[in-house]
């Protein structure tokens, strides 16, 4: 059912040409090649270990963002009825491309901050 909701969804927002949302990928081991639409959730059951996916920036890195609570930094994900997920704190890239985003309902909202000037 929350997949065809998902279809749903992508199909009003193509045709009125809005973003189209990252899916949604249940997996107990993440796959070798990662697609750009989609956001892994890997565990067993209701045990999550972490989210992974394609860096939006488009620079191919594979972002893993840890689900459990014992570790630090940890991310609290949330599934909404449509089949999408909100990953919460933002996702900041301290290294390479410094990308900075949330990730909510499966769409990307890009942080915008002014680097402070010497």
């Amino acid at each position: 059912m929350k997949q065809f909701r998902y279809f749903l969804r992508t199909l009003k927002r193509r045709l009125f040409g809005q973003p189209i949302p990252k899916r949604t990928v249940m997996v107990e081991e993440l796959p070798d090649r990662l697609h750009p639409n989609c956001v892994y959730i890997a565990g067993e059951g209701n045990y999550l270990w972490y989210a992974a996916m394609l860096c939006p920036c488009g620079c191919s890195a594979t972002l893993h963002m840890s689900l459990m609570p014992e570790g630090r930094p940890m991310w609290h994900l949330k599934e909404h009825n449509d089949g999408t997920i909100t990953l919460h704190p933002s996702v900041w890239r301290k290294k390479e491309c410094q990308s900075h985003f949330f990730l909510r309902r499966g769409l990307i909202e890009w942080c915008n901050y002014r680097s402070e000037l010497p």
